[in-house]
């Protein structure tokens, strides 16, 4: 790994596309992860009552190309792309929302969450602070935190770290942003309606330096090789096969 830090999207060719060209990436609300349930133990009574307001969404990288389990789960069982994204340039374009990069922890939960009270208490005593003025009117309690959510904006982030130690491999850094239900568009998928927000980390401008913001591509194993050469289309001087776009070529056929 050279100076940058690089954070891999694993995606469908049609995804691949979607994103390189319009700029932007989609974020899912964290309720309708995959991994929902673990999600569900992390969060208490609060939080839940809080996503009426405001969705918790997550758009999901890794810290490595050559995940096979990634590449059957997400990247078209291997026919599609995995997007390595410059991390420094996720969030420059993100100032209305509140927006944060998390790592993922798999093991000592019990010992994060401890820790975590004791590093965020100014964002804990501010909640506990709003509850208590609100003197057990439930309304007046929501509204103080519609009008400030950056205390649970901020412990929401690190929550969200928490994974399931069966997921390890993924090594899975997530961009988490919050974002008022207004914003929030909606699609469907396998049959779910799935709310989610549209995140840009390139705006119209700046796209003929996607190859800096986007310095690698990696091809599935079943991807078909002509998409190697189709991705010449998009005109970024700093792609070239071997140097940023790379093919995984684990034997999976």
């Amino acid at each position: 790994m050279s100076e940058k830090t690089i954070l891999y999207h694993y995606t469908s060719i049609a995804g691949l596309n979607s994103i390189i060209s319009s700029g932007k990436v989609w974020a899912s609300d964290c309720r309708y992860l995959n991994d929902r349930q673990e999600l569900e133990h992390a969060l208490d009574e609060a939080f839940n009552s809080h996503n009426f307001s405001r969705h918790h969404c997550v758009f999901s990288l890794s810290r490595s190309p050559q995940v096979l389990s990634q590449w059957r789960a997400y990247g078209d069982d291997g026919r599609g792309a995995a997007i390595g994204f410059d991390e420094k340039f996720l969030l420059r374009h993100e100032k209305s929302r509140f927006a944060s990069l998390v790592t993922c922890i798999y093991k000592d939960h019990e010992d994060f969450v401890s820790d975590l009270v004791i590093r965020h208490e100014e964002q804990i005593e501010a909640l506990l602070k709003m509850h208590r003025d609100s003197e057990g009117d439930y309304m007046a309690f929501m509204k103080a935190i519609d009008d400030n959510p950056k205390p649970l904006e901020c412990l929401n982030g690190e929550l969200l770290r928490i994974k399931n130690l069966a997921f390890a491999e993924e090594q899975e850094v997530r961009l988490v942003v919050n974002t008022p239900s207004k914003q929030i568009q909606t699609r469907v998928t396998k049959g779910l309606i799935v709310p989610y927000i549209e995140h840009v980390f390139l705006e119209d401008r700046d796209k003929k330096q996607l190859w800096i913001v986007v310095p690698e591509i990696w091809f599935g194993p079943k991807c078909d090789k002509r998409n190697m050469e189709a991705i010449g289309a998009f005109k970024q001087f700093g792609w070239r096969v071997g140097k940023s776009l790379h093919q995984y070529n684990c034997g999976y056929i």
